[in-house]
């Protein structure tokens, strides 16, 4: 099954046009899908598991985000659960810091986990909920699943720093609603998911 995946990966990156990685790398994604497998036996981390969706759904569209990093060196990923974006973009961007920030128990001991077999020297946990944690020093926050997204999220796009970002993974009914309650220093930008009608990438970030 590893290297199904890693075959499907290689495919989705390509049909995403997407950059290809390195051996490493890719070696480094396979074996996060194979704990994925592993660990959602126990507890519930996606309902995406079979190889071939999970390296389009998952993989391919964590690392559209690569694009949108910048010259963010910092990084941190609201909920990140099973690890995405986060994971994905840890790999693909060793120069920047990425921290997974995850309130549950066992989903965060999963990210433990990963850092330490994946040797993923730029990848931080931090078990905490979004409400106790101070942002405010990250380049660029990223959220791709957020329990109550419709409640929250506005509080997360309000507090945004000057020159800080929200890269936000999002179904384009949601963002219809959010944008409903921008304040006018704040811009959006929207970025299509290739293969997708309903679901783009939406970056917030207030105007100087």
């Amino acid at each position: 099954m590893p290297q199904d995946f890693r075959a499907y990966l290689e495919a989705a990156l390509s049909s995403f046009d997407l950059e290809a990685l390195a051996e490493t790398q890719l070696d480094q994604l396979v074996k996060h899908y194979s704990m994925l497998r592993h660990w959602n036996r126990r507890i519930n981390l996606t309902r995406i598991i079979e190889a071939k969706e999970a390296a389009v759904l998952h993989y391919a569209e964590s690392l559209l985000g690569v694009r949108l990093i910048g010259d963010a060196t910092s990084v941190l990923d609201i909920g990140s659960g099973a690890g995405f974006p986060a994971v994905p973009l840890t790999v693909a961007r060793p120069d920047v810091q990425v921290t997974a920030l995850e309130a549950n128990q066992k989903k965060s001991l999963f990210l433990k986990e990963v850092k330490d077999e994946l040797d993923l020297a730029n990848f931080t946990v931090v078990r905490a909920r979004l409400e106790s944690f101070d942002s405010s020093s990250y380049d660029l926050l990223t959220i791709r699943a957020l329990d109550r997204a419709e409640a929250i999220l506005p509080s997360v796009i309000g507090r945004l720093a000057d020159r800080q970002r929200l890269m936000l993974y999002c179904a384009r009914g949601l963002l219809t609603t959010l944008e409903r309650s921008l304040d006018s220093s704040l811009s959006v930008e929207t970025h299509d998911i290739p293969q997708s009608e309903s679901r783009l990438i939406a970056t917030f970030s207030r105007e100087e």
